[in-house]
């Protein structure tokens, strides 16, 4: 009984993750350096906590689950306007914007290896 009761744990859990599609996987932080590039992140963001035009990206993977990362890589407007505990941390951090019904933030679409890959990265500099 109790094998039956761990295999449908893992079950359940594999089906969560893939039908939500977050993934845990470790990514490539040198790919996800390129990522950042290709899609442009460096246009906005510093890898330090300076702000650009958005804000620095340093501790952000501190600051974030990798769940929440990869959600928000997935669909930033989406995420924002969810507004959950992480976002709403997020908004308080980021020049205290509240009440704001928007990010900025547009970002081509993202496939699971090169979010996996872009958090990669960024833990990467979190830990220099």
């Amino acid at each position: 009984m109790m094998i039956r009761l761990q295999q449908l744990s893992i079950l359940t859990l594999a089906t969560f993750f893939m039908v939500t599609g977050i993934s845990f996987a470790e990514g490539d932080a040198t790919n996800g350096e390129k990522v950042f590039k290709e899609v442009g992140c460096d246009r906005c963001h510093k890898l330090s906590s300076k702000r650009k035009v958005g804000p620095g990206l340093k501790g952000d993977t501190t600051r974030h689950t990798d769940a929440w990362l990869t959600k928000w890589l997935k669909d930033p407007q989406g995420t924002w306007e969810e507004n959950d505990e992480e976002t709403q941390a997020l908004r308080k951090w980021t020049d205290g914007r509240e009440g704001s019904k928007k990010t900025k933030m547009k970002i081509r679409k993202l496939n699971d290896t090169e979010i996996a890959d872009l958090i990669a990265f960024l833990k990467k500099n979190d830990a220099n």
